[in-house]
């Protein structure tokens, strides 16, 4: 019920993706580059950073890739190729806000707990309503790591049967960025250790047992993994060491990190409260937090809320760290806007146990009717609706009017550094319509791949063009303008 009720609200505020012909630049158009190949299963690599690597794994560009098979390939119920990436886009966070209210029910097994998590997320949407509506990266790990933070929770307080939601959001977030590859072992070693520590002493039995009497909780999560292994495995064997030589290259650099505790904590609490005294916002929550817990929640639902509380310690102390020695510029806050998920756990944990503890059966309808309420606000948020800002609907006239000037040549782009974010989309229009095109500099392959950079071959044959951005001087020939780029003959 609530992955029908958020889709279908997504679904019907972004309609416009049914009968709009959308053309994406940018970043959606550097990661379009990327999901054309998935379509093939080529893909072995995630996204691009501006750091000049890919992070570790193409998950998230798979699923668009089916959005696109399935909307536009198949079904025909959409225009064109990026419509159907969005609806991908859509469909995977309505599963994960799903998954989390699900989560919550394990533990209440009522539907007061669900809905006061359900309307916590809803509160959460209504804050940062493109969590859930955009294909950006940061925005995209944001409901997969609350729903991994919540996952982690619940299998350290015993409940073995999220293993699967564990480790698929998990196998998310690696996949995602980089970064996790810190947060998610970080996260689970302690998650191990509190799932085991009630056997401790007879841990070689318990351990016996639960592979005996869990079989669908562990098997599950080996063919999980195994899934999404395989591309960074096979990525490894076939260009050894990959981007992980870069990871730890850019680690050890002197870009990386080296910022004041005081500015690392001041970066942190902004996800909390971006004002004046944002400290005392987590103290206070906290505190609620932990009182309502500890005086109206009983076993094992306490056990549970209680560990959602250490889960967000210790996702706490791990973002410090983050911020102290992986990033870059403290200014980049998207680059943490994952972290929202720990202030809303915590409001989460004080709402499940004020709801489980009002007894009164009178209640429920109430909390059901106020949910759905709730939904019908949240509905009407200005910004809950497919992002598509990137949009350039003058790509496919562009493409083919350089592709009439002459016919069958390859079309040799040399572009200025602004001019990148109009030169992913072109390169994506010019594939779709088998025009071909490439970058003569390959400094760029890290955004445009090696198969968008031009052979020496092609840069002796082909047409040349620069793309410039910011336009030109006056008076400088210009053979046409698309997005922020103006279009001239001749290369660098």
């Amino acid at each position: 019920m609530p992955f029908a009720a958020v889709f279908g609200v997504l679904l019907v505020r972004s309609r416009f993706l049914f009968d709009t012909r959308l053309y994406e630049g940018g970043d959606s158009g550097a990661n379009s580059i990327l999901i054309e190949q998935a379509k093939r299963f080529t893909l072995l690599v995630g996204n691009y950073s501006r750091e000049h690597f890919n992070h570790p794994g193409p998950a998230y560009l798979y699923v668009q890739a089916f959005g696109e098979w399935l909307t536009r390939d198949v079904l025909h119920i959409v225009p064109t190729d990026w419509n159907g990436q969005l609806i991908a886009v859509l469909a995977l966070d309505s599963a994960f806000v799903a998954l989390a209210v699900g989560i919550v029910y394990g533990w209440t097994r009522s539907v007061r707990g669900a809905a006061g998590c359900f309307a916590v997320v809803l509160g959460f949407v209504a804050a940062h309503p493109q969590i859930i509506s955009s294909g950006w990266m940061p925005y995209l790990y944001v409901p997969t790591f609350f729903v991994f933070l919540l996952a982690a929770a619940s299998v350290a307080a015993g409940r073995s049967r999220d293993l699967w939601v564990l480790t698929l959001s998990g196998w998310f977030l690696i996949h995602g960025q980089a970064c996790f590859l810190f947060f998610v072992p970080v996260i689970i070693l302690p998650v191990i250790g509190a799932a085991l520590w009630p056997h401790r002493r007879g841990l070689p039995a318990s351990a016996g047992a639960f592979f005996r009497d869990h079989r669908g909780a562990w098997i599950s999560s080996l063919v999980i993994s195994a899934v999404f292994l395989l591309p960074i495995a096979i990525n490894l064997m076939l260009h050894w060491p990959g981007d992980f030589g870069k990871y730890f290259a850019y680690g050890n650099s002197a870009q990386a990190g080296g910022h004041s505790l005081r500015a690392v904590v001041r970066y942190a609490l902004w996800f909390w409260w971006p004002h004046q005294h944002a400290l005392l916002v987590p103290l206070a929550l906290y505190a609620i937090a932990i009182l309502v817990t500890v005086t109206l929640a009983r076993d094992p639902l306490r056990r549970f809320l209680l560990a959602v509380l250490g889960i967000n310690v210790v996702a706490s102390i791990a973002f410090l760290v983050y911020a102290a020695v992986g990033i870059d510029d403290l200014s980049g806050y998207y680059i943490g806007y994952f972290y929202w998920s720990v202030p809303f756990l915590t409001v989460l944990v004080a709402v499940v146990a004020l709801l489980q503890a009002a007894t009164a059966k009178l209640l429920t309808p109430f909390i059901t009717l106020g949910t759905a309420a709730a939904l019908g606000a949240v509905a009407l948020v200005p910004g809950l609706r497919a992002d598509v800002h990137d949009n350039d609907p003058a790509l496919p006239r562009v493409v083919a009017a350089l592709a009439a000037r002459d016919p069958g040549q390859p079309i040799v782009i040399h572009i200025d550094h602004d001019a990148w974010v109009d030169t992913t989309g072109f390169l994506v229009q010019a594939e779709r319509t088998h025009v071909r095109a490439c970058v003569d500099q390959p400094s760029w392959t890290f955004m445009m791949t090696g198969q968008f950079i031009c052979t020496a071959h092609e840069v002796a044959t082909g047409v040349r063009y620069r793309f410039r951005s910011p336009a030109p001087t006056r008076g400088t020939p210009v053979m046409v303008r698309f997005g922020h780029t103006a279009v001239t003959a001749g290369g660098g």
